[in-house]
């Protein structure tokens, strides 16, 4: 007696074959629009209470800056000059010498964040393309709150988003690198919120199987290159000044 597939977990029957053919079930996704242009959402048909994270305040720090790279200096070889740089994604370093702080401070409205980074690029010079890594930069911001921070049950949550937005060589040897850091700092707490709900969520459809072979081999026809095209504009033209020739 083999397994069956027509159960799930919960010993519920379902479809293998599903397609999500249930019209009845909403379906995640924007809403369908009204005839004035308004999201026209079908109503709930329960009141659920989950548990959940809110936020109840929330703020951010826009920083940027200007790094002035002197390749040789840094010991990355440089031969003949640069000719071209591409940035990689900057990261946060996070191990034991490099902690990720983000924290009350006590008996204060204000929150601290405290992290290290580096950043990257790719350069090029007369001989090939090479890479330069920067060293771990620490970073160290302070925000203030409202006095609602002073609540022990409220925590903190600190988000860092690191960007090279812009990166140029300015001689042979030496190039600027353009970091920018958005940092969000949130107050939240864990709670427990009554909201509409529309029921589970419906089965998904199965997913697409995966080839374990090659893929048929269509080629294209003609495999040649392409003909001129025939300029319809330059013939009437020419037609034109030689009837314009025969009226003369």
């Amino acid at each position: 007696m083999g397994c069956g597939q027509n159960r799930n977990y919960f010993g519920y029957e379902h479809n293998v074959n599903n397609n999500n053919n249930n019209n009845d079930m909403p379906q995640p996704g924007p809403c369908p629009l009204d005839e004035w242009g308004n999201p026209d959402c079908p109503p709930p048909n329960e009141l659920v209470c989950i548990k959940t994270q809110k936020v109840y305040e929330s703020c951010q720090k826009v920083l940027q800056n200007e790094f002035r790279i002197n390749l040789p200096a840094e010991s990355f070889p440089v031969v003949g000059q640069i000719l071209e740089v591409q940035c990689k994604e900057p990261e946060l370093v996070i191990d034991q010498n490099h902690p990720f702080v983000c924290q009350k401070v006590p008996n204060t409205n204000r929150a601290r964040v405290d992290f290290w980074y580096r950043f990257g690029f790719w350069y090029l010079d007369e001989e090939n393309w090479k890479q330069f890594v920067s060293q771990p930069i620490n970073v160290e911001q302070m925000v203030i709150f409202s006095d609602r921070i002073l609540d022990p049950r409220i925590l903190v949550q600190c988000e860092v988003i690191l960007d090279c937005y812009e990166i140029f060589p300015v001689n042979e040897v030496e190039v600027i690198v353009c970091i920018g850091k958005q940092l969000v700092f949130k107050l939240y707490a864990d709670v427990q919120l009554l909201i509409p709900a529309y029921g589970f969520c419906p089965e998904p459809p199965e997913c697409p199987q995966v080839l374990e072979e090659c893929p048929e081999f269509v080629p294209l026809w003609p495999p040649y290159p392409p003909q001129p095209q025939i300029n319809n504009n330059n013939n009437n033209n020419n037609n034109n000044n030689n009837n314009n020739n025969n009226c003369l």
